[in-house]
């Protein structure tokens, strides 16, 4: 039996029942007919749809819809529809007309290659490599937790959970002749000898010996990896220091050769580093793309959450959102469960609910404190210096050292991910009404806010001083979040 419903356009237009009858779902022992299936169904219809049936035939439909609404479609939680930092499920978008996914499985399949995915800090790129892997078997090692290559193996080893040592245990006589065939031994307390006795009768002293080996991790690691065709996997391959990526590659080249599936996750501007480290690697090597998000793009994130949610914001807040999401989908999120949150829906909503009066910009100022102020409060106290650093003044008023100075100047950039290093000058030349750091300074300082960040951030560096081609790259959007709506001067709603 098919029960047609209304209002029309509705995606409830029909609902199927079993025997022309409909079970009430919570326990009442009671079984509805045609007619009481098709109240149930129409105002299950208008309730999801937004309408409110009224009259005292539709309200026990209405009760009974408010019931039945979850056992037919099945309520979606927050924390499972907009997932910050975690894996999208109901919110992923696969981007299918940049053939994303099907770039990145063509060259996993391609023989003998080491594969480079890259994208912007934050892009997705975990995600989209997770999903593309997920009916394969790999190894996932955290590129930033490797400062030599031993820790590479080390690490594979014990995610395959192979021994890292070996002991081997002998034993061994005093009296010579002795026969060790056979027979029984017990042990002395308090000692590492045991007596043997041997199928002759005699009994002859023994010494236990123990001995450790080290295997060799890399060749082990590889030889397992090969054995049972597991993919491995090296993320933000970027932060491993240089010699020992280059170790790192010229120990990968043979089993790569062999066969080894090998994916290294890393940034734009590293994306080349694994074929300058070993130029026989060029021919093996296949560069996988991830593209910046595109304003469209995103706001599918906080369309589809939000239908999922059965809740409407408005396609306007939804668009606002996506363009002060740095070109990532993880502020997205991020920005989509906050409404979500201050709103208290925290699951599916029964009555279809829309928001009014949104305030934007406390969310964003929110979101800006949580992500990007601890990194900035670090690289604005600069290094530790002997002497008082010079107070330069602005035209805006008040004063500042060469730090804050230079995160004011990148800070009004936009911020953009790319700034060279003339673009910082001009604008330091536009906040500052005197003492304006010469060219040597200004390296110098964006060379210690990178060692800063290194030290502070580990493997969630969020800056990038390129001194050989003058360009300091803002890698992590939350950063670049807060710089635009703390630190700049021309950020507006």
């Amino acid at each position: 039996m098919r029960v047609s419903i209304s209002p029309p356009n509705c995606f409830l237009q029909s609902i199927p029942f079993r025997q022309n009858e409909l079970h009430i779902p919570w326990g009442s022992g009671k079984k509805c007919g045609r007619k009481d299936a098709a109240l149930v169904t129409s105002a299950a219809s208008g309730i999801l749809c937004g309408y409110t049936p009224i009259g005292s035939s539709n309200d026990l439909g209405r009760l009974m819809a408010m019931k039945m609404i979850p056992r037919l479609f099945g309520f979606a939680k927050l924390d499972d529809v907009f997932s910050p930092g975690g894996q999208p499920t109901i919110t992923y978008v696969d981007r299918a007309h940049l053939n994303i996914e099907s770039n990145l499985n063509r060259a996993i399949a391609l023989p003998t290659t080491i594969v480079a995915l890259t994208g912007p800090t934050k892009c997705g790129k975990t995600v989209l490599c997770t999903r593309v892997l997920s009916d394969m078997e790999y190894v996932w090692i955290d590129g930033g937790q490797v400062k030599k290559e031993a820790d590479l193996w080390t690490k594979v080893c014990t995610e395959l959970r192979l021994a890292t040592e070996l002991t081997e245990k002998s034993a061994t006589g005093d009296q010579a002749g002795a026969s060790a065939t056979g027979g029984a031994s017990a042990g002395i307390p308090g000692n590492n000898l045991t007596l043997s006795v041997t199928i002759n009768g005699s009994r002859l002293r023994q010494i236990e010996k123990t001995y450790k080996y080290l295997p060799d991790n890399m060749h082990q690691a590889i030889e397992a990896l090969l054995d049972k065709r597991i993919i491995l996997v090296i993320d933000d391959f970027h932060y491993i220091d240089d010699e020992v990526r280059i170790s790192i590659i010229r120990s990968l080249k043979g089993a790569v050769y062999r066969g080894l599936k090998v994916i290294l996750l890393s940034t734009p501007h590293r994306a080349f580093e694994a074929i300058k480290a070993e130029a026989e690697i060029t021919g093996r090597f296949k560069h996988v793309t991830v593209p910046v998000w595109s304003t469209d793009d995103l706001s599918q994130i906080g369309m589809t959450g939000f239908h999922a949610l059965n809740v409407d914001v408005g396609p306007t807040v939804i668009e606002k959102l996506a363009i002060e999401s740095q070109g990532s989908p993880l502020l997205m999120q991020r920005f989509c469960w906050s409404i979500c949150f201050d709103e208290n829906i925290k699951d599916t909503q029964v009555l279809h609910k829309s928001l009014y009066n949104i305030d934007i910009k406390a969310i964003f100022n929110e979101v800006a404190e949580d992500a990007g102020l601890p990194t900035y409060e670090k690289l604005a106290k600069g290094p530790q210096s002997r002497t008082e650093r010079i107070p330069r003044p602005l035209y805006a008023g008040g004063t500042v050292d060469i730090y804050e100075a230079i995160l004011l100047a990148v800070a009004n950039t936009g911020p953009k991910e790319r700034i060279s290093y003339d673009l910082i000058r001009s604008n330091l030349n536009s906040i500052l009404s005197d003492k304006v750091p010469q060219k040597i300074e200004v390296s110098n300082a964006l060379k210690y806010l990178t060692e800063i960040d290194e030290r502070e951030n580990k493997s969630q560096r969020a800056i990038d001083w390129d001194a050989e081609n003058l360009d300091l790259f803002l890698t992590d959007p939350f950063l670049r979040f807060y710089l635009r709506w703390k630190i700049s001067t021309n950020a507006q709603v």
